[in-house]
């Protein structure tokens, strides 16, 4: 009996698209945005070809590439796919696993630094409650997002202006 994946070749969802996301940390570790996001749009590509759209290892490709483009400074393109990889957590994890908490954090972290305080405390909030229900009040997740939490309280107390209108 063999051991591993039956599929081998160029396009095994296991080996190869992990590889381009493992050089395309490497890229994004040393600032080389463009050949990151080259890298983890073809390992995007592998996976919803193998494992369709709703795998969790596309969400997590779905996250990379929102990582790339918000150090690139392209905050949009960033939210863009940080949702899209919280719309298949959401399905396939469920609304309360850290996972999802992670996607909640870095769509909030963009909005503050986009200065949208009110749409970062609501994301902020949402990860923190996840990761105090999960991990505790100790954990180092949560303890980043208890602080994420405060300082986004602390630039809407002394920029009330910037919250949106309802």
């Amino acid at each position: 009996m063999a051991i591993g994946p039956k599929h081998k070749g160029p396009e095994n969802p296991d080996l190869i698209a992990s590889k381009y996301n493992n050089l395309a940390a490497a890229h994004l570790e040393k600032r080389e945005y463009d050949q990151a996001l080259e890298l983890m749009k073809k390992a995007l590509a592998i996976f919803l070809k193998h494992l369709g759209p709703n795998h969790p290892n596309v969400a997590i490709c779905y996250n990379n590439i929102g990582a790339a483009y918000d150090h690139k400074g392209e905050p949009d393109k960033a939210l863009e796919y940080y949702h899209k990889a919280l719309k298949i957590d959401l399905k396939q994890l469920g609304s309360d696993h850290t996972g999802v908490a992670a996607r909640y954090r870095n769509i909030g972290m963009v909005h503050f630094n986009k200065g949208e305080y009110g749409q970062a405390l609501e994301f902020q909030e949402k990860a923190l409650a996840i990761r105090l229900k999960r991990r505790g009040p100790d954990h180092p997740n949560t303890v980043e997002s208890r602080a994420n939490v405060e300082l986004t309280k602390e630039m809407i107390k002394n920029n009330p202006k910037l919250l949106p209108k309802k």
